[in-house]
């Protein structure tokens, strides 16, 4: 009799959190941190650098350097807190940023992704727009949007 050899495939659940430069980024990590530990999925820390082009020139929206700190103080944040992490910067159109975290997510393999809401009036989201509706419409992933109120609310 011969012996069957059982392998067992072992998924480990990813995060992606889409961080900003912005002092509510820090509620946003900490509720990332806390589903992890709790789910034991390890995380992948987004940032997309917003870059406007017009008449042949091109110019980010934000500095490489603050976006570059910003994923490395929330790896940094993540791994202190016992959570596997790594951090990943993408570029994208002005416009199209919640387009490069969906895709991202689905590039990745991620379980769910995880993103700041911030609120706005309606003037302030027609001017400037807002990311994350965008992202929860575009997204076949369950998406946790952190409000800067502190609460987490989870939408599928």
């Amino acid at each position: 009799m011969g012996v069957t050899e059982v392998r067992r495939t072992t998924t480990i659940a990813r995060i992606l959190l889409a961080v900003e430069a912005a002092p509510e980024s820090r509620t946003v990590i900490a509720s990332a941190t806390q589903l992890a530990r709790q789910s034991h999925a390890e995380v992948l820390v987004l940032s997309v650098r917003e870059r406007d082009y017009a008449r042949g020139f091109a110019w980010d929206v934000r500095p490489a350097g603050e976006i570059a700190e910003t994923v490395g103080g929330a790896v940094y944040q993540l791994r202190r807190a016992g959570v596997d992490a790594r951090g990943l910067i993408r570029t994208a159109r002005s416009g199209r940023v919640a387009d490069e975290i969906v895709y991202a997510a689905r590039k990745h393999h991620v379980s769910e992704i995880v993103i700041g809401a911030s609120r706005r009036t309606w003037l302030g989201r027609l001017l400037m727009g807002s990311v994350a509706p965008r992202v929860l419409r575009l997204s076949d992933l369950p998406v946790v949007t952190v409000p800067t109120d502190r609460t987490v609310r989870q939408s599928a």
